[in-house]
């Protein structure tokens, strides 16, 4: 969690304010909160490359290793991601999961929606936004064959958890401005209506801030 510190003290040193330095690479200003209280570290290689170009920092061997591989690769974690790739095949993870799943497919790409929205603000920031946003295009592609299948309300989830979705999205956007945190609220309330472009559009929102 050292860079936490490091981002800190060089913001503070040069008058960069949380939200100009997390726009500068690429994160929300809550995620770099809460980086430099050290409550999670930067995972992704492209945003850790950034915050060393901008701050100077000399990093780990193994980090920057990481890094340089990532790079010379030319990762797409969002679109294309190496990890996912199959050698000698022209296609991905995701068309073996569709072949496998058949219609269930749609019930594994709305899991992954849910999955990067919770953890966005937590982890990878806009990155886990984008990702979300491609699961829900994915979704938005096989609506039409999955119209009768029937997904549980966000009161029925509520339930299930021993909660309610007060509760839920209160955790979930504790750390967000008010205005983020009803954007997000209302991603999932179209999300859950299965009102994919609805909640797009509205997840575009989210990455232009």
């Amino acid at each position: 969690m050292e860079i936490g510190k490091r981002i800190k003290e060089y913001r503070e040193k040069n008058k960069i304010t949380q939200k100009d330095f997390a726009q500068k690479i690429g994160a929300t200003q809550s995620f770099l909160s809460l980086v430099e209280n050290g409550s999670v570290d930067i995972e992704t290689p492209t945003m850790l490359k950034k915050v060393i170009d901008i701050i100077g920092e000399e990093n780990t061997e193994k980090k920057v290793d990481k890094l340089m591989g990532a790079l010379e690769k030319k990762m797409d974690n969002v679109n294309s991601p190496n990890h996912y790739k199959i050698p000698g095949c022209d296609f991905e993870s995701i068309d073996i999961i569709r072949a496998r799943l058949g219609l269930g497919t749609s019930f594994f790409l709305e899991g992954n929606v849910i999955k990067y929205l919770i953890r966005a603000e937590k982890k990878n920031g806009k990155e886990d936004y984008e990702k979300a946003r491609k699961y829900l295009n994915w979704l938005v592609e096989e609506q039409g064959s999955v119209a009768e299948l029937a997904f549980n309300s966000k009161e029925v989830i509520s339930e299930e958890c021993g909660t309610d979705w007060l509760n839920i999205i209160g955790g979930i956007t504790q750390d967000m401005k008010a205005k983020r945190a009803l954007i997000l609220n209302e991603v999932f309330n179209q999300f859950y209506d299965n009102n994919y472009k609805t909640a797009l559009a509205l997840i575009d929102k989210l990455l232009e801030d």
